[in-house]
Parts: C-alpha cells; structure tokens; sequence
C-alpha cells in the first residue's frame, strides 16, 4: 500500500499497527471497535489548518526547517529530504482509509453477527473512505471543473487492505469524485438511521451530510442543497443556542452533540491555534463564538500579533471541540450558499439567519439584510470562517474562491513582521505537490506544478 511503500518495512510508523493485526480481527464485534478506533476517527492532519489565511505562527525564521513552518509557508514540499521525515497530510489521510479499507474487504468473513450488522458496517467504512477520499482530492488535485476534471490528475484510488499490492496509478479529479459519490451512494441504504450515541458513527443524516459536501466543492450547488436538506431531514435539525449559554463549557460532548451529523477531528484538535489580527478584526466584537473560544481579546483592536489564542475545546476548556465533519450548521450554510448563488436573496439570508440568530445576544442582535448578491455570498463565506474555522474546511473554501477568481493574496510574515512567502491569486500552490517520499517509491508518476 502506499503508505508502506514510502519507508518500505516502517509499517508501525506509518499505520500505528502491525499488518498482521488484520488477522487478528475476527468477529463482528471487532470490526465495530475497530471503526471506534481513535485511528479511524481523530486522525485527520491538523497541518491542513496551516495552509489557510485565519492561521498565524508567530515564531517563523528563515530557513524553515519545521514541516509546520513549510507547511504554513505552502513551500512545494514540506519536507526537502526524501529519505528523512514522514509525508505530512498524505499518509494521514492513507492510514485512515487503510482502516476502512480493512472492514469494506474483510467484514463478510466475520464468524459472527447477522448479514445486516455486516452490511451496516461495511457501509459506515464506505462513508468513512469517501470523506478521507474528499480531503485528498481536495488538497492534491485541482478543484472540481466540469472542463478538465477528467484529465486534471488527483491521487491513486486504494482499495486493497493488503499492504503487499502494488500502488495504483494517480486517477483523475473526476474518478475520484465519482468514486466518493459511488461509495457514499452504495453505502446509504445500510447506514444506520441515527448515530445518537455516537456521533463519530455513521448515519444516514451523515451520509447526506457529506455529499452536500461532496456537491458543494464539485460546484454543483443544486445537488448540495438537496442533500442538504435530505440530512436535515434523516437527522439532527439543532443548531447549538449561544445565547442561551455563559461559555462553551455548555456545548457538551462531541460524542452525542444534537447539532453533529458526523464527528470528526484531527488528532492534535486540542492544540490552540494562532488567528491572524485580519480574522479577529473582522468578526463582529458582540459575535459570541469569540467570547467562547477566543482569549485575551482586550478591546477588540488586537495590537500585538499572536496575542490572541483559539481554543478548539472552548476558552475554559471542556468538551465544546468542533467537529471537522458536517454539522446541522454547515448544511445550513449549504442551503444558503445555494440560494444566494441562484439569486434567490430571501431564502438565503432565511438560513443565514437560522445561524447568526444563535451566535449574537438576543437583545442586540439584528437580521443582516442586503440585496446585493455578491455581498451577501461574501457573508455567507465569511461566516463559514467563523463557525467553522479550524475545522480543515478553510482551506478548501480558498481554493473554491480562487478557483472564481474571489481570493485575494496572502501573506505570511516572520517572526519580526517581515513579509516571507506570499500567495497570489491564481498560484498552482493551491494544489499540493505529491510529497518527495511518495515519489521515491513512484517515479513514473507526474508530479504536480
């Protein structure tokens, strides 16, 4: 598999488990604890979060000799060694679906359980591979054009859970949405109905969740909305109601939220973040998500760089983490985005309001109203950034508004203020290079601009 291919026998580094455990899972029982493994639900690579233009790091000089620090600086490689190092975001991402690949081609062996246990947990693996297969597409291939999709190459489509196979070829951005939307699609009459107890589980809800998701970054706006809809329909309709809450320490645990459709995060979800002094400054000062999650705020002009901290788990600390995966919010903001882009003006700024109404005190709040539509589709990305932002999905919504020729340059800063990389409208490091250790194992492949 390719993750095995790029240290060759450093199995454990890369899967955190010996190939031979596959034999180890037996029972249907454990396929089910393996897709509550923390591998196969808290792994997503945090450095995705680096890329986008909320994130600061405050302590870069020159030379970038950190992964993080190339990262943040979107150098073609975060790595300059091929032999030294791990392939940062890729093998993350590979690890997981090695996982889901595990249940999907070995759960009917199972000696136990009923034909619609199996059936039902096959389908949560589908769901599970199609999500890591959207963040893949998204990072390493071009975004979604419906003119040169099908020649626009992405990443390789693994299936095998056999790490002795031969690694298959790069596909195109095309094969590999249409292999999401065959997974997600076979995967949704077994998925379970509801995920209560466990929003890290698949669900129908989920399913839906994530082709509005899947449609959404294809730009097929029409086709998001309506599965939309059909998740706000099959699950949860909650959005969470600061302005009943003192903190985030209200929220409650991500594992059965009311407002999760799919839960998941990265493994270093905990770690705070550094905003930029750009993103603070343009949240409204009353907007509760900063009182929240959110320290030092001082009076709203933040002077000093990197002063202020993000707390995924919410200022005071708890259990208020923001689910990488779909929430009823996103599909919210789906709908409206949808709406707005077909001019329907009312029906968008309906659901924008079904969000802000919860996320700024009662007593001072005020439905935004505009009738211009490229105002009010700059708000509804805006307020992407603020309810989602830390959760991967930044980067992906750059990249969409680069693709509309809507995103201005970005630049990164040192450690004294000075300007060290910038990235302008346009630039082919929108699309990630394949990393220096894959291409060691693969030389025939084309690596990205």
């Amino acid at each position: 598999m390719l993750i095995i291919a790029l240290m060759l026998g450093s199995c454990k580094k890369y899967l955190d488990i010996e190939p031979k455990g596959v034999q180890l899972l037996k029972t249907v029982q454990d396929y089910d604890q393996w897709l509550n493994s923390l591998e196969a639900t808290t792994d997503l690579p945090e450095p995705v979060n680096l890329l986008a233009d909320n994130t600061d790091v405050t302590n870069v000089d020159l030379p970038l000799n950190l992964v993080n620090e190339r990262v943040f600086t979107w150098q073609a490689q975060f790595a300059e060694d091929q032999f030294v190092g791990e392939a940062a975001i890729w093998k993350d991402l590979y690890r997981e679906i090695y996982y889901y690949n595990t249940v999907i081609n070995k759960i009917n062996e199972a000696t136990d359980g009923t034909e619609e246990k199996k059936q039902s947990l096959k389908a949560e693996a589908l769901l599970g591979r199609a999500y890591s297969y959207l963040y893949l597409v998204n990072l390493y291939g071009k975004p979604f054009n419906p003119a040169t999709a099908a020649s626009d190459l992405a990443v390789p489509f693994v299936t095998s859970h056999d790490l002795n196979d031969a690694t298959p070829p790069r596909k195109s951005v095309k094969e590999i949405y249409d292999h999401i939307i065959n997974d997600l699609t076979a995967a949704m009459p077994a998925l379970p109905a509801n995920n209560n107890a466990n929003r890290f589980r698949g669900s129908k809800a989920a399913g839906y969740a994530v082709l509005a998701r899947t449609y959404q970054y294809m730009g097929n706006h029409v086709k998001a909305a309506e599965n939309a809809q059909l998740a706000l329909n099959a699950g949860p309709k909650v959005i969470m109601d600061f302005t009943t809450m003192s903190s985030a320490q209200q929220i409650g645990d991500l594992t059965v939220r009311p407002d999760v459709m799919y839960a998941r995060v990265s493994r270093a979800y905990n770690q705070e973040k550094v905003p930029t002094t750009s993103f603070l400054k343009s949240f409204d000062k009353t907007d509760l998500r900063l009182k929240f999650y959110y320290n030092n705020l001082g009076d709203f002009t933040f002077p000093t760089r990197g002063l202020v901290k993000y707390r995924s788990t919410g200022v005071l600390g708890g259990t208020a983490t923001i689910s990488w995966g779909p929430t009823v919010a996103e599909m919210e903001l789906i709908i409206a985005e949808t709406a707005a882009r077909a001019n329907d003006l009312s029906t968008a700024l309906d659901h924008l309001d079904l969000l802000r109404k919860r996320r700024f005190p009662s007593g001072s709040y005020q439905k935004y109203v505009s009738g211009s539509q490229q105002d009010v589709l700059e708000k509804i990305m805006l307020e992407r950034s603020f309810e989602f932002p830390y959760n991967g999905t930044r980067w992906i919504d750059m990249r969409r508004l680069n693709a509309e020729g809507n995103m201005p340059e970005v630049t990164r800063l040192d450690k004294n203020n000075n300007p060290i990389a910038t990235l302008p409208p346009g630039s082919a490091r929108y699309t990630l290079q394949i990393p220096v250790q894959v291409m060691l194992f693969n030389p025939g492949w084309t690596q990205n601009p």
